[in-house]
Parts: C-alpha cells; sequence; structure tokens
C-alpha cells in the first residue's frame, strides 16, 4: 500500500493536466473543461492569471461582456487592463458606458520619452489625432515630433522663452506665447511661419483639466492624477528624473504628454 503523502501527491492535477473549472484553482498551464461555466469559475479564482485567462478563453460575445465589465473592477490592475483593451474596440452601447465610467489613467505608463532638447522642456502640446506632439524648452527651440514615427520631424527657434503651445483644432497648424505675451504660429506640416489666429492660444501649464472629470498637476519628478468629483488622487505617474513643468491630453484622453527639467518629453498611456 502506498504511504497517504504518495497518493495525495498523485491526486493533484500537473502542469499539463486537463482539469474541470471550479472553485480550486487549477495550473497555469492546464486547460479548463467544461465550457462556459468552466470559463465562469476560472475566472472566479482568487489568481489574476487564471482570471485573465478566463476572459482570453471566453468565446461568447455576452458572457464575455458580462466578465469584462466585471473584470473592469478587479483588484488586480493587470486583469482590468486585459479588460480594458478588450472593451475598446466594442461598439455595443453597455460597452461604451462602462469605458465611460471607467478611469484608465490607473493603467497609464510610460510608452516613451523623447530627446532632443539641450535645456528644460516648458510647455507641450499634441494634436487632435494624437500623432504630433509640440515641445517648447529654455533653449528657446522647439520641436515637432512624429510620435507614431517615435520620430523628430524638425526643430524651429523661437528666439523667445515658450510659455505655452496649443495646437489647432483642425491639427493644422500651432501656436506659441512667448516673452512679452507675444504670440507666434506655424502650419504644422511644414513647419512655415504664419499669422496667428486673434484668440487661437490657450494656455497650457503644468496643471491641465480633461473635462470635468480629472485634474492633472505635477508634483516634483512625478504626475499627478485626481478625480474631481471625488476629489481622490487616483495615480502617480513616474519616469522624470527633475521637475515636471508642462502636461499635455490628447483630444481622446489616451495619451499624456509631460514636459521636464530633464530636457525629455514623455508620453505616457495603455500599452
Amino acid at each position: 500500500m502506498q504511504p497517504k503523502e504518495t497518493q495525495l501527491r498523485e491526486t493533484q492535477p500537473r502542469d499539463d493536466d486537463a482539469v474541470l473549472g471550479g472553485s480550486s484553482p487549477s495550473p497555469i498551464g492546464a486547460m479548463v473543461l467544461g465550457g462556459l461555466e468552466g470559463v465562469k469559475q476560472r475566472f472566479g479564482s482568487p489568481i489574476a492569471a487564471q482570471r485573465i485567462a478566463a476572459l482570453l478563453e471566453a468565446n461568447d460575445a455576452q458572457v464575455e461582456l458580462e466578465l469584462l465589465i466585471q473584470a473592469l473592477h478587479d483588484e488586480s490592475l493587470q486583469v482590468q487592463k486585459v479588460a480594458y483593451l478588450r472593451l475598446q474596440p466594442r461598439k455595443d452601447a453597455i460597452a461604451k458606458r462602462a469605458l465611460e465610467s471607467y478611469d484608465p489613467y490607473v493603467l497609464f505608463e510610460c510608452l516613451g520619452t523623447l530627446t532632443g532638447h539641450t535645456s528644460g522642456v516648458t510647455a507641450v502640446a499634441v494634436s487632435p489625432d494624437g500623432r504630433s506632439i509640440i515641445s517648447g524648452s529654455r533653449d528657446e527651440t522647439i520641436k515637432v515630433w512624429d510620435w507614431w514615427a517615435r520620430e523628430e520631424v524638425f526643430t524651429l527657434n523661437a528666439r523667445s522663452f515658450i510659455y505655452a503651445i496649443t495646437v489647432s483644432a483642425d491639427g493644422e497648424t500651432f501656436a506659441i506665447r512667448g516673452r512679452d505675451q507675444t504670440v507666434k504660429a506655424w502650419c504644422l506640416r511644414t513647419g512655415r511661419q504664419i499669422r496667428p489666429e486673434k484668440g487661437a492660444l490657450r494656455a497650457i501649464a503644468s496643471v491641465t483639466l480633461t473635462g470635468d472629470r480629472h485634474l492633472m498637476s505635477s508634483s516634483q519628478n512625478a504626475i499627478k492624477i485626481w478625480n474631481l468629483k471625488t476629489g481622490r488622487e487616483l495615480c502617480t505617474l513616474k519616469g522624470h528624473t527633475s521637475l515636471v513643468t508642462a502636461v499635455a491630453v490628447s483630444t481622446d484622453k489616451q495619451l499624456i504628454v509631460s514636459g521636464s527639467e530633464d530636457h525629455t518629453v514623455r508620453v505616457w498611456g495603455v500599452a
């Protein structure tokens, strides 16, 4: 007769075994049988990796939607991230409502760093389509970046300290406010200087509002994001090595752009 310890060990599933989904967590690499019921039971696992696997395996549209919406409130940010990214392309009205009430900023991380300025960055802006980023620096230059290509497009000599930058609603032009409240404007595509439209410039500084729900502020080397309705801090984005001096948000709120005295521009979002 085998020792009790050996019998118990032989009854436990191995990594490559197939098991029926249930309340007990199964091995990470195991296949869960039991169809949709098995997927739902696996989503109830205390292990985040199991819950993520359940979200990825659900093949019934309605069941998947229910699980994804539920997962937006999961204790694990990784589970929330999977749910958020899978809900993004959905057209369902219920999915859109769930995303509208969700704060994705808790998932934001640094997507990339743009370097090239020789002094601190004092102002930043992003075009409505999220492709072009404009930065102004104490070195009195303006740089236009193609974020999608991750490269600098051109550099302009502003011949002035740059207090603020804004992009027109059609994404065709941008303007800066320099010393003595002087406003200058350029074509975003060609870099050709043009006559600025009256009242075209809105201030963008190290404190930025995003509609009526969020406020973003610099805090030393980081960016703090606040929920205005609750008055609570949602998260802190860290990565800059010196004072954050400028923050801007894309029109669709999918990107945050920041400038710092560390001479860099950082772009934040959900990867």
